[in-house]
Protein backbone atom coordinates (compact mmCIF):
# COMPACT_ATOMS: atom_id res chain seq x y z
CA UNK A 1 0.00 0.00 0.00
CA UNK A 2 1.40 3.38 -0.96
CA UNK A 3 1.47 6.33 1.41
CA UNK A 4 -1.22 8.07 -0.67
CA UNK A 5 -3.60 5.08 -0.35
CA UNK A 6 -2.84 4.84 3.37
CA UNK A 7 -3.79 8.51 3.92
CA UNK A 8 -6.93 8.08 1.82
CA UNK A 9 -7.95 5.04 3.89
CA UNK A 10 -7.39 6.94 7.16
CA UNK A 11 -9.44 9.89 5.91
CA UNK A 12 -12.27 7.59 4.86
CA UNK A 13 -12.37 6.05 8.33
CA UNK A 14 -11.96 9.35 10.21
CA UNK A 15 -14.43 11.44 8.15
CA UNK A 16 -17.64 9.84 9.53
CA UNK A 17 -16.37 10.20 13.12
CA UNK A 18 -15.42 13.84 12.55
CA UNK A 19 -18.82 14.53 10.97
CA UNK A 20 -20.55 13.09 14.05
CA UNK A 21 -18.50 15.33 16.35
CA UNK A 22 -19.34 18.43 14.29
CA UNK A 23 -23.15 18.22 14.63
CA UNK A 24 -24.20 21.82 15.38
CA UNK A 25 -25.98 22.48 18.67
CA UNK A 26 -26.51 25.14 21.28
CA UNK A 27 -25.09 22.95 24.08
CA UNK A 28 -22.08 25.26 24.59
CA UNK A 29 -24.50 28.02 25.66
CA UNK A 30 -26.41 25.86 28.16
CA UNK A 31 -26.24 27.12 31.71
CA UNK A 32 -27.34 29.92 33.98
CA UNK A 33 -25.77 33.24 33.07
CA UNK A 34 -25.62 36.56 34.95
CA UNK A 35 -24.98 39.67 32.86
CA UNK A 36 -24.21 43.36 33.11
CA UNK A 37 -23.97 46.06 30.51
CA UNK A 38 -26.21 48.61 28.85
CA UNK A 39 -29.70 48.47 27.39
CA UNK A 40 -31.55 51.41 25.88
CA UNK A 41 -28.64 53.67 26.84
CA UNK A 42 -28.75 52.83 30.56
CA UNK A 43 -26.96 50.45 32.93
CA UNK A 44 -28.65 47.06 32.96
CA UNK A 45 -28.45 43.60 34.48
CA UNK A 46 -29.87 40.39 33.08
CA UNK A 47 -30.12 36.66 33.56
CA UNK A 48 -30.22 33.94 30.93
CA UNK A 49 -31.12 30.33 31.59
CA UNK A 50 -30.39 28.16 28.57
CA UNK A 51 -31.04 24.43 28.72
CA UNK A 52 -32.37 21.45 26.84
CA UNK A 53 -36.12 21.60 26.32
CA UNK A 54 -38.27 18.86 27.85
CA UNK A 55 -38.79 17.18 24.47
CA UNK A 56 -35.02 16.74 24.13
CA UNK A 57 -34.86 17.98 20.57
CA UNK A 58 -34.72 21.69 21.27
CA UNK A 59 -33.10 24.33 23.47
CA UNK A 60 -35.15 26.49 25.84
CA UNK A 61 -34.08 30.00 26.86
CA UNK A 62 -35.49 32.14 29.68
CA UNK A 63 -34.38 35.80 29.75
CA UNK A 64 -34.91 38.60 32.23
CA UNK A 65 -33.63 42.16 31.75
CA UNK A 66 -33.72 44.75 34.53
CA UNK A 67 -32.98 48.41 33.85
CA UNK A 68 -33.37 50.68 36.89
CA UNK A 69 -34.40 54.29 36.50
CA UNK A 70 -37.44 56.18 35.36
CA UNK A 71 -39.25 54.38 34.05
CA UNK A 72 -37.75 51.09 35.20
CA UNK A 73 -37.68 48.27 32.68
CA UNK A 74 -38.44 44.71 33.76
CA UNK A 75 -38.56 42.63 30.59
CA UNK A 76 -38.85 38.86 30.46
CA UNK A 77 -39.10 36.38 27.61
CA UNK A 78 -38.93 32.70 26.79
CA UNK A 79 -37.81 31.07 23.58
CA UNK A 80 -37.52 27.65 22.02
CA UNK A 81 -34.83 26.95 19.41
CA UNK A 82 -34.15 24.00 17.13
CA UNK A 83 -30.88 23.54 15.25
CA UNK A 84 -30.63 21.46 12.08
CA UNK A 85 -27.61 19.52 10.80
CA UNK A 86 -26.41 22.57 8.83
CA UNK A 87 -26.38 24.81 11.91
CA UNK A 88 -29.56 26.69 10.97
CA UNK A 89 -31.57 27.86 13.97
CA UNK A 90 -35.36 28.17 13.97
CA UNK A 91 -37.62 29.11 16.83
CA UNK A 92 -39.92 31.59 18.47
CA UNK A 93 -39.58 34.17 21.24
CA UNK A 94 -42.50 35.22 23.48
CA UNK A 95 -42.17 38.13 25.89
CA UNK A 96 -44.02 39.35 28.97
CA UNK A 97 -45.87 41.88 26.80
CA UNK A 98 -47.58 39.05 24.94
CA UNK A 99 -45.59 39.47 21.72
CA UNK A 100 -44.30 36.42 19.87
CA UNK A 101 -41.59 36.76 17.24
CA UNK A 102 -40.31 34.15 14.78
CA UNK A 103 -36.55 33.50 14.86
CA UNK A 104 -34.15 32.28 12.20
CA UNK A 105 -30.43 32.11 12.61
CA UNK A 106 -27.22 30.14 12.51
CA UNK A 107 -24.79 28.59 14.94
CA UNK A 108 -21.16 27.96 14.02
CA UNK A 109 -18.35 27.38 16.49
CA UNK A 110 -18.57 29.95 19.26
CA UNK A 111 -21.02 32.23 17.42
CA UNK A 112 -24.80 32.06 17.48
CA UNK A 113 -26.71 34.66 15.46
CA UNK A 114 -30.48 35.18 15.29
CA UNK A 115 -32.69 37.39 13.16
CA UNK A 116 -36.08 37.93 14.74
CA UNK A 117 -39.34 39.71 14.10
CA UNK A 118 -41.15 40.65 10.92
CA UNK A 119 -41.13 43.57 8.51
CA UNK A 120 -44.61 44.73 9.54
CA UNK A 121 -43.48 45.34 13.15
CA UNK A 122 -39.68 45.32 13.48
CA UNK A 123 -36.72 43.17 12.54
CA UNK A 124 -33.96 42.59 15.04
CA UNK A 125 -30.69 40.76 15.39
CA UNK A 126 -29.21 39.07 18.45
CA UNK A 127 -25.68 37.69 18.58
CA UNK A 128 -24.45 35.34 21.29
CA UNK A 129 -20.64 35.18 21.19
CA UNK A 130 -18.71 32.87 23.52
CA UNK A 131 -15.29 34.36 24.18
CA UNK A 132 -12.18 32.32 25.02
CA UNK A 133 -12.29 33.36 28.70
CA UNK A 134 -15.84 31.96 29.11
CA UNK A 135 -17.63 35.30 28.80
CA UNK A 136 -20.85 35.35 26.78
CA UNK A 137 -21.39 38.66 24.99
CA UNK A 138 -24.92 39.29 23.74
CA UNK A 139 -25.63 42.19 21.38
CA UNK A 140 -29.16 43.14 20.36
CA UNK A 141 -29.94 45.43 17.43
CA UNK A 142 -32.91 46.59 15.39
CA UNK A 143 -32.95 47.22 11.66
CA UNK A 144 -33.20 50.92 10.82
CA UNK A 145 -35.10 52.34 7.85
CA UNK A 146 -31.78 53.11 6.10
CA UNK A 147 -30.76 49.42 6.23
CA UNK A 148 -28.25 49.81 9.07
CA UNK A 149 -28.46 48.23 12.49
CA UNK A 150 -28.93 50.22 15.72
CA UNK A 151 -27.50 48.42 18.76
CA UNK A 152 -29.79 48.84 21.75
CA UNK A 153 -28.26 46.36 24.20
CA UNK A 154 -24.82 44.91 24.96
CA UNK A 155 -24.50 42.61 27.95
CA UNK A 156 -21.53 40.57 29.14
CA UNK A 157 -22.48 37.38 30.97
CA UNK A 158 -20.61 34.97 33.23
CA UNK A 159 -21.84 31.50 34.12
CA UNK A 160 -23.39 31.30 37.56
CA UNK A 161 -21.91 28.13 39.02
CA UNK A 162 -23.44 28.62 42.44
Amino acid sequence: MTARWGVAALLAVAAPAAAQDAVPSLAAWHGTWIGEGTAFGRAATATLIIKGAPDGGATALAYRLMVPGTPPIDYAAEAIYRVDAKGRVRGSWTDNGGRTRPIGGRVAGSEWHNIWGSADVEIGRSTYDLEADGTLVVRDSVLRDDGGWRVFSVLRYRRNNG
